[in-house]
């Protein structure tokens, strides 16, 4: 990702899943399964995420954004991505 392309939906998803994968050492995550919730990231994991989407994507992580909706799963990762990106 290049901070002058703006990803598209399926590009954020596909990059947000391979990090999870990658996080948490289970190939073929669902989008929507819970990951800090259902026990598979910990607190720690959601602080590499944040680390992760800033880096990657080029966005800043606001307080605002501190919810677990937007950490834990892939869809709602990839949908706080798409915000921020839009913002």
């Amino acid at each position: 990702m290049t901070a002058q392309s703006t990803p598209t939906t399926d590009e954020v998803t596909a990059v947000v899943r391979g990090f999870i994968t990658r996080l948490s050492g289970r190939p073929g995550i669902e989008d929507d399964r819970p990951l800090i919730s259902g026990g598979v990231l910990d607190s720690i994991a959601a602080v590499q995420m944040v680390d992760f989407v800033e880096r990657t994507f080029h966005v800043e992580v606001t307080d605002e954004d501190l919810e677990l909706v937007n950490f834990d799963s892939v869809r709602g990762l990839a949908a706080l991505v798409a915000r921020r990106v839009a913002a």
